[in-house]
């Protein structure tokens, strides 16, 4: 899993991962800004009650790309098609990335469920 990290949480802030270099075994970082003129939304919070889904973005006819880290040390679930729970939607295990597909980004509503309240997590749209 690529080390991940959201600098400042600041709008447009650049996302960094590393990668390994397949010849020296190093790991190398790179970065991906946002595109010129795009605003992200902070979404980011915590799970308020325990096993209990809550909504973590409104819909938003407008949302062109979503990103959800988990920065918890529990997995988390996140949906767009309903409610959220510990078999429902798209599973983000500790510390992973979900970033939604250019062409399947959401404009729905957004549920995300995890198990411990304060199971923490940065999100971003724009």
């Amino acid at each position: 899993m690529p080390d991940v990290t959201f600098p400042g949480r600041a709008a447009s802030a650049a996302l960094t991962r590393h990668f390994q270099d397949p010849a020296s075994g190093a790991l190398e970082p790179y970065v991906r800004a946002g595109s010129s003129g795009t605003t992200r939304t902070d979404l980011s919070g915590s799970i308020a009650a325990a096993d209990t889904a809550q909504v973590m973005a409104v819909s938003n006819p407008n949302r062109r790309a979503l990103g959800v880290q988990n920065t918890s040390g529990a997995e988390l679930r996140l949906r767009s098609t309903g409610v959220a729970s510990s078999s429902a939607g798209i599973r983000i295990p500790p510390g992973a990335l979900y970033e939604a597909a250019a062409h399947d980004v959401p404009v729905t509503a957004l549920s995300i469920w995890g198990a411990t309240a304060g199971q923490t997590f940065v999100a971003w749209e724009a």
